[in-house]
């Protein structure tokens, strides 16, 4: 018996997830073009923000992309002054990539799009509905960070 609510509780949870992931991102789209950014860029973008500068190649592996696309990619940030470029000191080969204040400014609206279309759904919930929601979510939050850390480690260590 237990078995069968475990499993009814995980696929439960896996749906509700994809359910928040779809109606929070598609409620998004139009307000997301308005950037005038492709994914490609966006994250990019994201990711300056997340690691602070970054190389070219790590930025081709976060995208999954090849270099000279990669290259495209950061190029056209270069051109809307978001991202910047500078050789490593170290080895003239490498190029490093960082966010602009204007690049800062965009991750910023970014995320503030999101926000603003979350504050929506959270004025709709009661105090003890949110209280509730906020519960769970953090610990959602805190379990994805542990697996976060655990992916790191194994990549570290392989």
């Amino acid at each position: 018996m237990q078995d069968d609510r475990s499993r009814d509780l995980a696929e439960r949870f896996l749906d509700v997830v994809e359910q928040l992931n779809r109606l929070f991102h598609t409620g998004r789209l139009d307000e997301w073009a308005q950037l005038d950014m492709t994914l490609p860029q966006i994250k990019t973008l994201i990711l300056l923000e997340s690691v602070g500068p970054a190389r070219m190649g790590n930025i081709a592996l976060y995208l999954g992309r090849t270099l000279s696309s990669t290259t495209a990619v950061v190029d056209r940030l270069v051109v809307k002054e978001l991202v910047t470029r500078r050789s490593d000191p170290n080895d003239r080969r490498v190029v490093i990539c960082e966010l602009t204040s204007k690049g800062r400014t965009a991750v910023a609206r970014f995320w503030l799009i999101g926000r603003e279309r979350i504050k929506l759904t959270r004025d709709v919930l009661t105090v003890e509905e949110l209280e509730t929601a906020v519960r769970g979510m953090e610990l959602v939050r805190d379990a994805e960070e542990q697996v976060q850390r655990s992916l790191a480690s194994t990549k570290t260590s392989s």
